[in-house]
Parts: C-alpha cells; sequence; structure tokens
C-alpha cells in the first residue's frame, strides 16, 4: 500500500513539474504574441497591460494538478464514458470559472485607480465574454490531454497484464507437456529392464537401473530450466539410448553428425527425446531390435535445423501406416508455444525421417 502512494505521489510531482512548465512556455508564446502585434503596427506595447492580460494562463498551472488528481479518481470509478464526459465537462467549466473570478479581481484591483465606477461584476461579466472561449479551448485541452493519458496507460497496463498471463499460461502449458512426455519415457525404459529380467541378464538389469536412476535426476534438474545448449540435449539422449545399447547390444547404433556452430544454441529441455523415442519404438524394436539412429544438426540462415531418422524398418508399406504420436504431438505444441509460427516440424513414415527447424537462440560460451 505504502509503495501505491509512493508511486502515485511521483507520478503527481512529475505531472505538476510537467503542466508547470507547458503553461509557462504557452504564456511566454502568448505574450510574445500580442508583442509581435504592437510591433508590427509600430506603437509602443504597453508591457503591464499586456502581462495582466495573459496572467490568466498562469492560474492553470496551481489547478493543474488538483484537476488531474479528480481526472484520475472519476477516471477509475466510471461507470459509462458518457457520464464521465459530462464530469469532465463540468470539471472544465467549475475551473474556468474559478479562473475567471481570479483575473476579474486582478483587473478590478489594477483598474480602480483608473475607472471608478467600474465594478467587479462589470468586470466579471466582460471577462466572460472576452476569455470564456479561450479558456474553453485550454481547459477542455488540458481535460482530453489527462483523460488520453489515462487511457494510454490503463492499456499499457492491460496489455502487461495480458502478456504475463500470456507467459503464464504459456509456462503451464510447457509443465503439462514436459509431464506427459516423463511417463512415456520412464514406461519405455522400464520395458527395457524387465526385457532383461525375463531373459535372466539380472547384472545388465542392475546396470540398467543404475543409468536410469541418474538418467531421472539429470532429468529433474533439466525440468528447473527453460532453455539448456544441444551439447546438453545431446548428451542427455547418449545417456538415454545407452540404456537399450546395454539391452540390445551392437544392433543398436547411434550417430550423431552436430556442427560445432550449433553446441551452444538453446533449445527447450527434452525436445530430441520423444523423437528419438519414437525412432526407436516405431523403428528399431518392429525390425528385431536392430538399426541406426542419426542424428544431424546444423545451422543455415539464422535457424537450427536437425533431423533424427532410424535405418529400422525396411518394410515401406509398414513405415507408410506409422502417425504422429504423442511425443511428436507435444514436441510441436512446445515448438508452437515457444516460436509460434515460427518454426517447422516435419515426420515423413516413408524414410522415418523427422526434421525440425527454429530460430537460433545462442548463449555465451
Amino acid at each position: 500500500m505504502k509503495s501505491n502512494n509512493r508511486f502515485t505521489t511521483q507520478i503527481m510531482w512529475r505531472f505538476t513539474i510537467i503542466s508547470a512548465v507547458v503553461w509557462f512556455v504557452v504564456f511566454a508564446l502568448t505574450v510574445s504574441e500580442s508583442l509581435f502585434y504592437y510591433q508590427l503596427h509600430n506603437e509602443p506595447a504597453p508591457y503591464k497591460r499586456i502581462v495582466i492580460n495573459d496572467l490568466f494562463i498562469l492560474f492553470w498551472i496551481p489547478l493543474s494538478p488538483v484537476l488531474f488528481n479528480f481526472i484520475r479518481k472519476l477516471y477509475v470509478r466510471k461507470k459509462n464514458w458518457f457520464l464521465y464526459t459530462l464530469q469532465m465537462f463540468g470539471l472544465c467549466l467549475l475551473a474556468i470559472g474559478i479562473i475567471l473570478s481570479l483575473e476579474s479581481v486582478i483587473h478590478y484591483l489594477s483598474d480602480s485607480n483608473v475607472e471608478e465606477q467600474r465594478s467587479y461584476a462589470n468586470i466579471f461579466i466582460q471577462l466572460i465574454t472576452f476569455r470564456l472561449h479561450s479558456n474553453l479551448v485550454l481547459g477542455l485541452g488540458f481535460v482530453a490531454s489527462c483523460v488520453a493519458y489515462l487511457s494510454y496507460s490503463e492499456s499499457q497496463i492491460l496489455s502487461r497484464k495480458q502478456a504475463d498471463l500470456n507467459q503464464s499460461l504459456m509456462v503451464a502449458q510447457l509443465g503439462v507437456l514436459k509431464a506427459q512426455i516423463k511417463p512415456h519415457f520412464l514406461f519405455n525404459s522400464l520395458h527395457a529392464i524387465s526385457g532383461l529380467v525375463l531373459k535372466k541378464e539380472n547384472d545388465l538389469a542392475i546396470t540398467v537401473i543404475a543409468k536410469l536412476s541418474d538418467l531421472l535426476r539429470e532429468s529433474m534438474d533439466l525440468d528447473n530450466k527453460k532453455w539448456i545448449t544441444i551439447n546438453e540435449e545431446i548428451s542427455f539422449i547418449k545417456r538415454y539410448l545407452e540404456i537399450y545399447m546395454i539391452r540390445f547390444g551392437e544392433d543398436l547404433k547411434c550417430e550423431c553428425e552436430i556442427a560445432d556452430e550449433t553446441k551452444n544454441i538453446l533449445i527447450p529441455p527434452a525436445l530430441l527425446q520423444p523423437i528419438v523415442e519414437n525412432a526407436l519404438i516405431h523403428g528399431i524394436v518392429p525390425n528385431g531390435n536392430q538399426g541406426t539412429i542419426t542424428i544431424h544438426i546444423s545451422k543455415e540462415q539464422e535457424k537450427v535445423q536437425i533431423t533424427v531418422q532410424d535405418t529400422g524398418l525396411s518394410n515401406v508399406e509398414s513405415k507408410s501406416s506409422l502417425k504422429e504420436g504423442l511425443g511428436l504431438s507435444n514436441t510441436r505444441k512446445r515448438l508452437s508455444s515457444l516460436f509460434e509460427e515460427n518454426f517447422h516440424l516435419n515426420f515423413d513414415s516413408k524414410s522415418s525421417k523427422t526434421s525440425i527447424t527454429f530460430p537460433a537462440l545462442t548463449t555465451e560460451e
């Protein structure tokens, strides 16, 4: 609460200073215009009379912060624009009435020795006749400027809130997508362990469990990061594939062709894991647990190009029947949340190749 009051006080002081400068500039320009008129007609300029006549402009200086405060409070509480407009017009007329009253006092006092018969009421009526239009223009202009400023500030606040809301929603969506991927990954890893146990290869099963434990611990660490480097992701993928290589032996191979310039490029964590897993489940396993998974990463025209391909299934008809599964679907949604339309993901079932392209975001080496 105190911070809000301090912020409001800072705004009011800043507004008071800026409005005072603006009104003084308007006063100076008006006086200069009057002096130029007399100079243009080669007449002696009555400096005192000119200053007194234009002095009403300076009366707006103390009134401006008061008016702005009322305008701001009424703006927050407004129910409809028509009623608010009437309130602003009423405030403007009230301010003009105060200014004309003060100006009448000054004219009455300054002219009392010259025109003793002249009354305050006559002066006030004459000022309304000659000053109302100029004060009305200045007052309405001031009120309109305040309302425009408040409307702009409100739109900026709403935009920031909407941006924060969208960001929170995107983070929540990404969290859900990653949560969907992890059980799938864990299920397949446990399935690999159960296969070793059924074959009574207990020592290998224990080794796989230990590697899986380390991998899950690393996965939890990566979950706390929004971005990791390609080098970190490839390291994770290699450790992930080690579990399957222990089970399948030399029948499963992985080849990584990673350009040096891409190693420090940022990508979301576990981006490649569901794609590699897709190649394992739908390419390598149906082919008798045999085949090679090739990961190729390069950079062209400030974009990362990633391809993951397997040599598992040789039957073209079997390949063409493959569909985009949960892993690829979630990967597409994650990329869409992060890059909107500025990415490309394609799964070619006939060649068992997944291609991804997205903007290259680099980190300091």
